[in-house]
């Protein structure tokens, strides 16, 4: 319908839109994909196309998992679910195929498409920051990406961080190497002040990776001066982290955390011999006068008072005791006179810990995780704990895979099976915890079987292995990342994950597929 010209230009437009739409939302990833789409049907060339498609090798390779969960339909039994995961799952089909049948993009197209990336990676933090800091005060970690998981953002900013150290050593002007220094040291700002504490541990590691890399090519005072730099950002880690550690479960020798049969006022006090839970070195269970917080917490707030019973706001009390015993106080009507207005309003904010609205998100996050660790070392409740359920995730998985190891349940059937064992179980998780694996690994066995895993993985690495001499450099931090995702999460199971997956994925492997056929179009 129109020149070839701006068919290029209609290709570039969906594809640099959609590196910036990944970013911002599922509105502005989901239209390029329609422009792309659009154009490709219009552009006509269906028999050059196709016969591109059919005879590379590669395409069916990458997009074999897809066909794999299409041949998955044909036993599962939730036939909805099924069709839902095969519509999120669209781009491992249709980005390879747009790709590997349109004319390459070239070097120059490469960098605006990696410069449109960063500048959504830039709005969308910093959407994130005005949003959390500025127009709201948002006490939640996890609730701190606006657009996308934080789990998905992390990965995300570390592909635009390794970008743009990319991009600060490749241009020779000092003013662009200053631009991309400057947008890497916001970016890793951002993983901070967002409290993404998984993304921070994918930039530590692709961090180790690249010094590494860069150390055996020095000289041994360089090596030698960067292992005790390293070593030095090690141990100042591990001191931090084992300092509030102790600073949470490390027991203080105060007045308040000694029972006491009797209060001030001669009533007795509850004192549990079993619990062991904790705030700020101070035991939440010991030294509680119930009738008198009950009375006092009443008189103040009588349309939010509460009682021992649920489900009549137990949450309440239960988050006023851990409250007190985090300022150190005793559990009545004594402890209760000395809580400030401030107090009063973080209690009923659900806050139960009097230094958390000072924490950056940073400090958040490892304060979940020091109480999760807690709970779980001493057999308590693991509902809400993003790292220990994943223990129970993946127990009624490994019961699924054992039942149905060679093709698994089918595309739409692996959250009811899931539901289906942690009954059958007797799982300690509540029934709103009953969650996927959260390991993409195990998720495809639950769902396709050994079969489908191994055609996974070939999927993914044969197409790596192949091109390894061909591949951009970018490639392999965004490899890495990606890897270390599909232990920690169902990536594949989102449309944020996904795309994360088959856009990055399948720009890199055409790029070097049409480089490799430049240079030995017999060796493919």
């Amino acid at each position: 319908m129109f020149s070839p010209n701006i068919h290029r230009y209609l290709f570039l437009f969906g594809l640099f839109s959609l590196a910036f739409g990944l970013m911002v939302g599922s509105v502005p990833t989901s239209v390029p994909q329609f422009i792309l789409l659009g154009n490709w049907i219009i552009e006509g060339d269906y028999k050059r196309k196709f016969n591109l498609l059919k005879t590379n090798k590669l395409f069916w390779i990458i997009t074999s998992i897809f066909f794999l969960h299409l041949i998955g339909m044909l036993y599962t039994e939730n036939i909805n679910d099924g069709l839902t995961d095969l519509r999120i799952k669209l781009p491992l089909l249709f980005l390879p195929g747009l790709l590997f049948s349109s004319n390459p993009i070239d070097v120059k197209e490469f960098k605006i498409l990696l410069y449109c990336f960063i500048a959504g990676s830039a709005v969308n933090t910093g959407w994130c920051l005005i949003y959390n800091y500025i127009l709201h005060t948002n006490d939640v970690a996890r609730n701190a990406s606006r657009f996308m998981s934080h789990i998905r953002l992390g990965l995300y900013l570390n592909v635009a961080i390794a970008s743009c150290f990319y991009f600060m050593l490749q241009h020779a002007k000092t003013v662009y190497k200053m631009l991309f220094g400057i947008l890497l040291l916001y970016f890793i700002f951002s993983l901070y002040a967002l409290g993404l504490a998984s993304g921070f541990v994918n930039l530590s590691i692709l961090s180790a990776f690249a010094l590494i890399s860069f150390l055996f090519k020095q000289k041994l005072y360089v090596k030698l001066g960067s292992i005790v730099i390293l070593l030095g950002v090690i141990c100042y880690m591990i001191y931090y982290f084992t300092s509030f550690l102790n600073s949470q479960l490390v027991v203080q020798k105060t007045e308040t955390n000694s029972p006491r049969m009797y209060n001030a006022a001669g009533n007795i006090c509850l004192n549990s011999e079993i619990s062991t839970q904790k705030e700020n070195g101070n035991y939440v269970y010991m030294n509680i006068q119930t009738i008198e917080l009950q009375k006092e917490w009443s008189r103040r707030f009588p349309e939010d008072s509460f009682t021992y019973t649920p489900p009549y706001n137990l949450q309440r009390y239960n988050v006023l005791i851990r409250y007190m015993a985090s300022k150190g106080l005793y559990k009545d009507s004594a402890g209760i006179s000395l809580l400030s207005n401030e107090d009063f309003k973080n209690i009923q904010n659900n806050i139960t810990n009097y230094k958390y609205p000072e924490w950056g998100f940073m400090q958040k996050r490892i304060y979940e995780f020091v109480w999760e660790y807690d709970e779980f070392m001493n057999d308590r409740s693991v509902n809400g704990h993003s790292l220990t359920m994943r223990l129970y995730f993946w127990k009624a998985a490994s019961v699924i895979i054992k039942n149905n190891l060679l093709f698994g349940v089918g595309t739409g059937d692996v959250q009811n099976q899931l539901n289906k064992t942690y009954v059958e179980t007797h799982s300690p998780l509540s029934k709103d915890w009953f969650k996927r694996p959260h390991n993409q690994f195990i998720t495809i066995t639950v769902s396709l079987g050994m079969f489908g895993l191994l055609i996974f993985l070939f999927s993914f690495i044969y197409p790596v292995i192949k091109l390894k001499k061909q591949i951009h450099i970018l490639f392999w931090p965004y490899f890495l990342i990606l890897c270390i995702s599909f232990i920690l999460e169902d990536t594949l199971e989102t449309q944020a994950g996904l795309s994360f997956y088959a856009f990055f994925y399948s720009i890199f492997i055409a790029q070097a597929y049409y480089l490799k056929k430049q240079q030995n179009p017999a060796g493919l």
